[in-house]
């Protein structure tokens, strides 16, 4: 039998080997960064909310000052090897917050912008690029660092690559996407490419693609607009050496795709779809894939657009016919019971049978019912006739049930009040 101390040893060598073990694999584990920065209101949260497969997302609605989320990435054998780390934001304010020093190396950017108010994607564009630029100028990386992170921006534009024949759930690691990798072809940057280079990878989401439809329907958007605002945003694009993906997180297009390419990007997993630029509702422009050449093929067929002008002054505001208020009137039939039941409400009332107010009984359209009163019948008739008329129901006999002795002397009073306009017959011989 083997000495108690000896089995007591053996146990935390194993408790250290598993802990050792477990600590490896952790810090082998990669963590990213994406922040979706965008206007209020542009799609930002209900994209999350579908990338991380939400499916009820009409709740969402409002703009919190900084939303966190985070996905772990799994690979070909559904083990985690990394995780990363959504932000989203709308405000400039709470940047220095997510886009810190010790996490730009590791970080990839995504400006949303929203179809539904094409006038305003211009203006979007280059807010939030100026923005983004002037902040991380202001973080005072080091110049070394920044060189590094500027060339692995160029790589990974230069490395671009058009996937290969694979099975769809292939997710395996790209070797050409490891930075690792010595024997990478750097292709030279096409004319145009990567301008301005901030030393983060950067994708445009232009989200709420389903508003098309409307656009087409009632802004008479005709399909040259469409080509000339995606040849505009690409254009965006191959100067910050940017990805393009349009998509609707409310129909759930193109969600995935983008998903699919932030984890081949950042970790290196196998993408195997293709640049689509002829569906207006799917574009997808690979970072590196794009060139003034490709681009040529849309701006030469504009005939109602020109490249030399303003986008403003051809994308220009228009009246929002979707936001008007729109006033719901009542039913006829109800308002006209309701107004009755108000009437009747008053007639229960003693002191309110000999007070009924005119406006009430012209809303009205039928009498009250029989067994409320005999003044309410009285004061109807009364209403109904006009000032200076003859009466002759007034001293005609009452069939209805006799009213109670406070009712009688208030009839008695109206009666008397009304005696000067009836005319009594003469008692002399003419």
């Amino acid at each position: 039998m083997a000495p108690t101390g000896n089995l007591k040893k053996n146990q935390d060598d194993l408790w250290d080997e598993l802990l050792s073990s477990l600590h490896t694999s952790t810090n082998t584990k990669k963590y990213k960064t994406v922040v979706v920065v965008g206007s209020s209101r542009s799609g930002k949260s209900t994209l999350i909310a579908r990338m991380l497969e939400q499916r009820d997302v009409g709740h969402i609605t409002s703009d919190p000052g900084v939303e966190f989320n985070f996905i772990d990435i799994m690979d070909e054998d559904k083990e985690a090897i990394g995780r990363m780390g959504i932000y989203c934001t709308s405000s400039k304010s709470f940047l220095s917050h997510i886009i810190t020093k010790e996490r730009l190396s590791d970080m990839l950017i995504i400006i949303n912008l929203s179809l539904s108010d094409p006038w305003t994607l211009e203006d979007d564009l280059f807010y939030w690029s100026n923005v983004l630029e002037q902040h991380i100028k202001n973080l005072d990386v080091d110049d070394m660092e920044m060189k590094n992170m500027r060339e692995s921006v160029k790589n990974i534009f230069s490395t671009y690559q058009a996937p290969q024949a694979a099975p769809a759930d292939d997710e395996t690691r790209d070797e050409t996407r490891d930075e690792t990798r010595d024997d990478a072809i750097l292709l030279p940057l096409p004319e145009g490419a990567l301008t301005t280079n901030i030393g983060v990878p950067i994708i445009v989401c232009v989200t709420k693609v389903d508003e098309i439809g409307y656009l087409q329907r009632d802004l008479d958007f005709s399909a040259e607009h469409f080509e000339y605002i995606q040849w505009h945003i690409r254009k965006f694009c191959l100067g910050y050496g940017a990805g393009l993906i349009y998509c609707s997180p409310r129909d759930n297009t193109n969600t995935k795709l983008l998903l699919d390419y932030l984890r081949h990007i950042l970790f290196g997993l196998k993408f195997n779809s293709e640049a689509q630029v002829i569906e207006v509702d799917g574009i997808f422009v690979p970072i590196g894939w794009d060139s003034l050449a490709k681009m040529a093929v849309i701006s030469d067929g504009f005939i109602n657009f020109r490249k030399d002008k303003a986008f403003s002054d051809q994308i220009r505001r228009l009246a929002d016919v979707r936001r008007k208020q729109v006033i719901k009137c009542e039913d006829d039939q109800l308002f006209l019971s309701r107004m009755q039941a108000i009437l009747q409400e008053k007639m229960k009332s003693p002191s309110a049978q000999h007070k009924v107010l005119e406006g009430e009984a012209k809303a009205s359209t039928r009498s009250p019912p029989p067994g409320d009163g005999v003044l309410a019948n009285f004061f109807n008739s009364l209403l109904q006739k006009k000032p200076g008329s003859p009466s002759s129901n007034l001293n005609s006999p009452i069939s209805s049930p006799s009213p109670p002795p406070q009712q009688q002397q208030n009839l008695t009073v109206h009666k008397k009040a009304l005696a000067p306009q009836v005319s009594a017959p003469s008692s002399k011989p003419e």
